[in-house]
């Protein structure tokens, strides 16, 4: 029955699907490693022989931890605050994709979804690209840690950008669907 329906379907709405399932997988994927980043952190504290072996623990927040509480706390903070955008990024296109209507895809529900969208990839970038970076400078200034994050930041930048054009796309495309309302 479930393979009818799918045959009924056009090949967008057949993409869509598939779209929203990977964003949840996603969403569940970033759940978890920001869920170890937090584990990490409070066994850190409670249980440090046991922090090193925690899922994606890594060894150098170790010697963080070892050489300052408060070092150690504010870059896990912020490690922890920034995994849990990404999980908002994933739950939220998730949702987004499930409010798409293929018959009338502009609506202010999905505009204020790929708005929220926007709105957290610039956290990111803000937050990593920004507050991150300038604590990994200062710490190894400071303190002679010298943690190297793998990725960029920058990308968030553009991409916040790019949604945030789609968004008022989006806005414009109702106001143009209402404008044909009250023509006709």
């Amino acid at each position: 029955m479930h393979l009818n329906n799918l045959k009924m379907k056009s090949k967008t709405e057949i993409i869509l699907i598939i779209l929203k399932y990977l964003a949840l997988l996603a969403a569940i994927g970033f759940s978890i490693e920001c869920g170890a980043q937090l584990v990490f952190f409070v066994t850190s504290f409670v249980r440090p022989e046991l922090a090193t072996r925690v899922y994606k623990a890594n060894a150098a927040w170790t010697q963080v931890s070892n050489s300052s509480v408060i070092y150690f706390s504010i870059g896990m903070s912020l490690m922890i605050l920034i995994a849990a955008f990404k999980v908002a990024i994933w739950y939220l296109i998730f949702a987004l994709l499930q409010k798409i209507e293929i018959h009338t895809p502009f609506s202010m529900a999905v505009t204020k979804r790929l708005e929220r969208l926007a709105y957290l990839l610039l956290a990111i970038w803000i937050f990593s690209g920004m507050f991150l970076k300038t604590y990994l400078h200062y710490l190894a200034a400071d303190a002679g840690i010298n943690l190297q994050i793998m990725e960029s930041a920058d990308e968030y930048f553009f991409i916040a950008g790019i949604v945030y054009i789609i968004s008022q796309i989006f806005k414009r495309g109702i106001e143009m669907q209402e404008e044909n309302r009250l023509t006709v």
